[in-house]
């Protein structure tokens, strides 16, 4: 959602309308939204505050224990705010609610980031249950480190993480198919292998990589999210550089089971980009509406 002073002065009102696909445009005294993105956050902050009064609704970074007894709402950062909506209105009755999922990964394609507004909101008690090794291979030090903003150098006895520097974004494609066709399978035996990538197009884009490795499945960051592989192939081209985030370096760690290697010529923008702030946010009006509904409520005696 972008403020009404911002879209006006760029489109109008009426060109805007005529823009968006998806629907009708509402506006209050300063936002404008698309009409089913403004009546899903009003739904699930509806949910979010109803549930928050009666004590039953926490969350949980990372995933559910087995066998807890609650209902639960996995992968909350990739939901969309329908499907977060949907899946809150389902809760039996009297159940505990627990909304679970990593805010630290990229969220899903849809408008809105619901998981990051219920943790900032503040008022739902939050258990973090991502394990942070102290020791152990690389690989499985590197999430805890990265969500503390740190990036860990390789270890030369450590096989677990690879990083290869590049000149340019062509060595970026020559390396990626060296590290699939010999140097993985060499140090791992035949494993499965995912080359990942933040671009779609470009000399080390996914189309580019495609072509240059036939026979080995590459894909774009935001369309692996929620997946794992035994070795990923992590590509970062120099034309990548300002597309760059924490949240994306994080997902491309999470999809690695065994190895990742990863393959970069963006010089300083990696480290300063894990070690800055997670990237831009998506603002809407939920965590404002969960700040009115549960003033309402106090308001109320509820």
């Amino acid at each position: 959602m972008l403020p009404r002073e911002v879209v006006l002065a760029a489109t109008g009102l009426a060109e805007l309308q005529d823009a968006c696909s998806a629907g009708t445009v509402v506006a209050d005294d300063r936002w404008v939204a698309l009409e089913s993105v403004a009546t899903a956050e009003n739904a699930v902050a509806d949910e979010v505050v109803g549930l928050a009064a009666q004590s039953r609704l926490a969350l949980v970074l990372g995933e559910v224990p087995p066998g807890a007894d609650v209902y639960a709402v996995p992968h909350a950062e990739r939901l969309s705010l329908e499907e977060l909506a949907a899946a809150l209105q389902q809760a039996p009755p009297d159940a505990a609610v627990v909304v679970a999922g990593d805010p630290d990964e990229l969220p899903g394609r849809w408008p809105g980031a619901a998981l990051r507004d219920l943790i900032d909101w503040g008022a739902l008690p939050v258990r973090d249950v991502r394990p942070d090794p102290g020791d152990g291979p690389l690989l499985a030090r590197l999430p805890a480190a990265l969500r503390r903003a740190e990036l860990l150098a390789p270890q030369p006895d450590d096989r677990s993480v690879v990083v290869v520097a590049c000149a340019d974004d062509q060595e970026v494609t020559l390396r990626a198919r060296q590290l699939v066709s010999d140097s993985i399978p060499r140090a791992f035996g035949a494993i499965d292998v995912l080359v990942l990538t933040p671009l779609r197009r470009g000399s080390a884009g996914q189309v580019a990589l495609a072509e240059a490795l036939p026979g080995t499945e590459v894909a774009t960051v935001h369309e692996a999210v929620g997946r794992t592989c035994q070795a990923v192939v992590a590509c970062f081209p120099g034309q990548a550089a300002g597309v760059l985030s924490r949240a994306l370096v994080y997902s491309c760690v999470m999809r690695a089971g065994r190895h990742l290697s990863v393959v970069t010529a963006a010089g300083d923008a990696l480290p300063s980009v894990v070690a800055g702030d997670r990237g831009p946010r998506r603002v809407t009006m939920l965590r404002r509406l969960l700040v009115s509904g549960a003033a309402e409520l106090d308001a109320l005696g509820t």
